[in-house]
C-alpha cells in the first residue's frame, strides 16, 4: 500500500513509542511477571504452602508488597518452632514445621550468643549471654529491632517481653516484666533509653488487646497500662476473681475476647467480660469455635480453624507432628493445645498496635 510520507512519519513515532511502552517485554511480547493480573495472583498465592509462599514473596517488589497483605498468613495454622542452640555454634537456626511435615529453615542474624526468651508479634527475642541487650527478628519479613540492656536488671530468666506499636509516637515500644521487682520496664525504638512504671504486687503477664496493654499480678488483678502522656498502671474494677484455678495463666486473645488460661491445660480458661467487668465462664458454643494454643514459653493465640485453608480435621495431625506435646485435650469446649514453642504466621505481618 502507497503511503504518503506523512503516514510514513506517524508510523514511525508510533513503532519507536510502542517499543518504549513494551521494552520490559520479552522477544514474545510476553508482560513481565511482575504486572501479573492481582486476581490470577491471588488465586496462585493461596495455593502454595508455607514455605512456597515465602519464595513467592521474594520474586519481586510487586509481589512482595501484594504478599505483605496478610491475607494468605491468616488463613495457616500455627506451626512447630525449634531454635538451634546457639552454645557450640557460629550460627542459629529458626526451625518450622507446618501441617503437613514440610519445613521451613532460615538463619537468623545476631544470634550468637544470644538465647531466644519469647516470640512476640511475629518477632523472636534474643537476649545476649553477656551484654544484656536485645535484637528482635521477624525470621519471615527479615525485620530487625535493636534495644539496649535494661540498667542493674540481673534476673533475666524471670523476664516476659511484648512488643506494641504507639500510634500516638508512631514507634514501637518494647516493654519487659521485672518480677522480682515489681516493675515493668519499656523502652522505644530508637530512644536508646529505658523507664518503668512500679506495681504494688509481682506484675506476672502482659498482653496488647483492642489497642491497650493489660498487665496482670500475682493476685489477679488486673491493670491497664498507659504509656502516654504519662507512664501509668490503672486497676481494673473486676467484681470477682476466676472460679478456676489456674496454675500458670496466660492472657491469650481472639479478635473479640480476652481470655486466660493455663499453659499447661489443666484448667483450660476464663474470659474477662468488659461489658460487666467480671471474670466469667466462656460459652460453649462460642468456645467451641475456637482453638487454643499455649506455649511453654507462656504465650499464645486463639483461632476459629473455619478460617484456615484445609478441614479442620487438620488438627488431628498434631498428635503425631507435636512431638513435645504435653497435652492435647478435645473436649466439648473446644480443642486445646500446648507445646513448648509455637508460631504463629498470622502474627508475622501482624501489628499490635496502643492508642495510649
Amino acid at each position: 500500500m502507497a503511503r504518503n510520507q506523512n503516514d510514513d512519519d506517524d508510523d514511525d513515532a508510533s513503532t519507536s513509542n510502542r517499543k518504549k511502552r513494551i521494552k520490559t517485554c520479552d522477544n514474545s511480547g510476553v508482560g513481565p511477571w511482575s504486572e501479573l493480573n492481582h486476581d490470577v495472583l491471588f488465586l496462585v498465592m493461596m495455593q502454595l504452602s508455607f514455605v512456597d509462599f515465602v519464595a513467592f514473596s521474594g520474586v519481586c517488589k510487586s509481589w512482595r508488597s501484594f504478599a505483605l497483605r496478610k491475607r494468605f498468613m491468616a488463613s495457616r495454622p500455627p506451626m512447630l518452632m525449634s531454635i538451634s542452640d546457639t552454645s557450640c555454634m557460629n550460627s542459629c537456626y529458626c526451625h518450622l514445621k507446618d501441617f503437613d511435615g514440610r519445613n521451613f529453615k532460615t538463619l537468623l542474624p545476631h544470634s550468637v550468643g544470644r538465647r531466644c526468651v519469647g516470640l512476640t508479634c511475629g518477632y523472636l527475642i534474643l537476649l545476649s549471654f553477656i551484654t544484656n541487650d536485645y535484637w528482635l527478628v521477624n525470621p519471615i519479613t527479615r525485620h530487625e529491632l535493636h534495644f539496649p540492656a535494661i540498667p542493674n536488671l540481673k534476673n533475666l530468666v524471670l523476664l516476659k517481653c511484648i512488643l506494641v506499636f504507639s500510634n500516638i509516637i508512631n514507634r514501637w515500644v518494647f516493654l519487659v516484666i521485672d518480677k522480682l521487682y515489681f516493675n515493668i520496664w519499656f523502652s522505644v525504638e530508637g530512644k536508646g533509653a529505658w523507664n518503668h512504671v512500679s506495681s504494688t504486687y509481682p506484675i506476672l503477664d502482659l498482653h496488647a488487646f483492642k489497642g491497650k496493654i493489660y498487665a496482670r499480678s500475682n493476685t489477679w488483678r488486673v491493670y491497664e497500662m498507659k504509656l502516654n502522656p504519662k507512664p501509668k498502671l490503672t486497676l481494673l474494677k473486676i467484681k470477682n476473681f476466676p472460679k478456676s484455678k489456674v496454675g500458670n495463666p496466660v492472657f491469650v486473645s481472639s479478635d473479640e475476647n480476652l481470655y486466660v488460661m493455663d499453659h499447661g491445660l489443666k484448667d483450660p480458661i476464663e474470659e474477662l467480660d468488659f461489658g460487666v467487668m467480671k471474670w466469667v465462664s466462656p460459652k460453649e458454643k462460642t468456645i467451641g469455635e475456637y482453638s487454643f494454643f499455649c506455649s511453654d514459653w507462656k504465650y499464645g493465640s486463639v483461632f476459629n480453624p473455619e478460617l484456615w485453608i484445609g478441614p479442620r480435621s487438620q488438627l488431628k495431625r498434631y498428635d503425631c507432628f507435636c512431638r513435645h506435646t504435653t497435652t492435647d485435650q478435645k473436649c466439648a469446649k473446644g480443642i486445646f493445645v500446648s507445646s513448648r514453642m509455637w508460631y504463629f504466621p498470622h502474627s508475622c505481618l501482624n501489628v499490635d498496635s496502643i492508642d495510649g
